[in-house]
């Protein structure tokens, strides 16, 4: 495994205060809309149409809203750090958006925890040169293919892009 240069606590709680302001920001229903229907197919639907929004925050930090969850944009000398991914069905709204922000390349992703709101786009942000980053128990859930209680059946989540 490859060893990670440490994050300061000040960037560590940066980044936590932009997760949670990133989750206010947030307008969609967290529920299914129709009784028994499958969530996350819903909000891949649902991600597949909607516009990718910029939300500029402070200097160099924007949040992505519009594929699933919120995604915190810190851009630097090195390139951009994304925080979550998104889903993949958003890619090219989400490149878009990057894009609008500066054309750094991607550098780094960090996903706060597995769900597929969150890790969808992992494979294509990693293929174009992102270095992924997640707790230890993030990377067992995506090595797995993990079954979701959603209303009244089951959803089926896919194993995605392996975290560093």
């Amino acid at each position: 495994m490859k060893q990670v240069d440490e994050i300061s606590r000040r960037r560590l709680l940066a980044m936590a205060g932009l997760s949670a302001g990133a989750t206010l920001l947030a307008r969609r229903p967290l529920f299914a809309k129709r009784p028994g229907a499958d969530l996350v197919r819903e909000m891949i639907d649902a991600a597949a149409k909607d516009e990718i929004i910029v939300h500029p925050v402070r200097r160099n930090i924007s949040v992505l809203e519009g594929s699933g969850g919120n995604i915190a944009v810190l851009t630097g000398k090195d390139g951009k750090l994304l925080v979550e991914a998104g889903f993949a069905v958003s890619r090219p709204r989400i490149t878009s958006a990057l894009t609008s922000i500066n054309a750094d390349p991607i550098k780094h992703l960090i996903n706060t925890h597995w769900h597929t709101d969150h890790t969808d786009g992992n494979a294509w942000l990693h293929a174009a040169g992102a270095e992924i980053t997640a707790h230890e128990n993030t990377r067992k859930r995506l090595s797995v293919a993990t079954r979701v209680k959603a209303g009244s059946g089951p959803s089926r989540l896919r194993p995605l892009a392996r975290c560093q």
